[in-house]
């Protein structure tokens, strides 16, 4: 360390290590920037264009909920109780969304029947861990 680097020493008008100058301040813009969005309508920008980019990606969704009535119906049969059925019409409700929204060209209903179904799917797949705790 040096003399000039402590405070009120050195020739310098405040002594010591000088900070930088500021930066100047930029020029004000003449364009108004865009709305702010908030997450909802992130959401539904990004599941419109999921909806335009993959048009078979309904038929995958429909594909993956068949199989997964179809594991419940099959687990009845295996397990001989109908506890694997509980988690039934929650697919069936998710089917009933995807099938819903297949057909919209309106964001905000577009994101309710997607929202639809993937709640119905989540809290179907959450039943299924019940049951099978139930069933051990």
């Amino acid at each position: 360390m040096t003399a000039d680097s402590f405070p009120g020493s050195g020739t310098g008008p405040a002594g010591g290590v000088q900070a930088p100058a500021p930066p100047a301040p930029e020029p004000a813009r003449t364009t108004p920037a865009g709305p702010v969005l908030g997450f909802r309508e992130l959401s539904e920008r990004v599941i419109a264009s999921v909806a335009e980019r993959c048009p078979w990606l309904h038929r995958v969704l429909m594909g993956m909920l068949a199989v997964f009535t179809g594991t419940c119906v099959v687990a009845v049969v295996s397990r001989l109780s109908p506890l694997p059925l509980i988690p039934v019409p929650l697919f069936v409700v998710a089917a009933y969304g995807l099938r819903q929204a297949r057909g919209m060209t309106e964001r905000r209903q577009l994101f309710n029947w997607v929202l639809l179904f993937a709640l119905a799917t989540i809290v179907g797949f959450w039943l299924i861990a019940v049951v099978g705790r139930w069933v051990e």
